[in-house]
């Protein structure tokens, strides 16, 4: 082959190496040119909790819980119960040594006819007196010193009298009568021991266990939601009994570390339910009332204000929204978005403008 005839075939070759690299390059930047739309999942806002996602923890607690202790220092004569009796309401629990407070009631009566005594001689001097000063008999001073006699009488004898009543109240409250119905939970002391009154000292504990409430913590969220006199349903943990609870009690306030707001709900039926059970309440489903709900994941923060994506003519829209916690995975939407509106569950790294194709969740 000829010096001419390489080199026309070097100029070929250069020519077709030159045209596949210009048409690779062209192939490789087709991409930029249109960038493919981002498939996301989208959920539009519901219009109430399912309930799942409206439950809120809490514990079983009597309404009627008591500690007794004695109303006077002294010792201990009798306890008639024990830890686990059923008892009714007034009936004698324990008994203390009151043979001093007996005394001193004997003591109240004897003066109390003392001073009962005095009364009637002073009344009778009174008499006298007036007889005597209506006759001129008697002077003035003297007259008035009399009926002063006969007002002092009457204030001891009702000096007396309340101070049977004191030893009377004593020696009732020598003996400690239960002030509802329920079960002895608990025994401190025992026959024969000292209790003071200054400071307590407790004797035994009792608990209504026929009158039980649900005591509930209640996302702050949901506080619009929930109303005295509404029914929940509740389930036990462990055991899984189901039970129905009325609300009695809404708390004004939100506890600032929990942000919660207690509730207290009356057991309907207690049977077979014990105090200090954990529960989870139902709080039930609730209807339109102005608010929507989203998956937590939906919504993006800069601690300044809250926003998600929504899907619109093919791209992503950023809505500035006004949130709440309502449960972990669930906020309440208070304004920002409409009910029909297709928003995107998980943005991650999505930004407003961008090309998506939305997929259904």
């Amino acid at each position: 082959m000829t010096r001419h005839a390489l080199f026309a075939l070097s100029a070929v070759a250069l020519l077709a190496l030159g045209s596949g690299c210009s048409a690779r390059a062209e192939k490789a930047s087709l991409p930029e040119a249109g960038a493919a739309a981002r498939a996301v999942r989208t959920v539009k806002p519901a219009q109430r909790v399912e309930t799942g996602l409206s439950r809120a923890t809490g514990s079983l607690r009597s309404r009627h819980e008591a500690v007794l202790a004695a109303r006077m220092t002294g010792q201990i004569h009798r306890i008639r119960v024990q830890v686990g009796d059923r008892v009714k309401a007034g009936q004698p629990l324990v008994e203390m040594d009151a043979s001093a407070v007996r005394i001193g009631l004997q003591n109240a009566r004897a003066m109390e006819r003392l001073a009962t005594a005095r009364l009637a001689e002073a009344d009778r001097e009174v008499e006298r007196g007036r007889q005597l000063f209506e006759a001129q008999g008697m002077p003035q001073s003297a007259w008035d010193q009399v009926r002063t006699g006969r007002e002092i009488a009457a204030a001891q004898l009702d000096q007396a009298r309340a101070a049977v009543k004191m030893a009377e109240q004593q020696l009732a409250d020598a003996t400690i009568t239960a002030p509802f119905a329920g079960v002895v939970t608990g025994k401190f002391q025992n026959a024969g021991n000292t209790v003071t009154l200054m400071p307590i000292s407790p004797i035994l504990a009792l608990t209504d266990v026929d009158a039980l409430e649900a005591k509930l913590a209640l996302p702050e969220a949901l506080d619009p939601y929930v109303e005295v006199g509404q029914t929940v349903e509740g389930t036990t943990t462990p055991g899984g009994r189901t039970f129905q609870a009325k609300v009695r009690v809404k708390a004004g306030v939100v506890d600032p570390m929990t942000r919660t707001i207690e509730v207290l709900a009356d057991v309907v039926d207690p049977a077979g339910l014990l105090p200090g059970t954990i529960v989870t309440a139902d709080l039930g489903r609730w209807g339109e009332n102005g608010r929507l709900f989203l998956p937590a994941t939906a919504v993006r923060t800069d601690g300044k204000s809250s926003w998600v994506f929504v899907v619109a003519a093919g791209k992503a829209e950023r809505r500035e929204v006004a949130v709440a916690p309502v449960h972990p995975g669930t906020v309440a939407v208070k304004e920002g978005i409409a009910a029909g509106a297709d928003v995107v569950v998980d943005p991650g790294t999505l930004a407003a403008g961008d090309a998506v194709v939305a997929l259904s969740k």
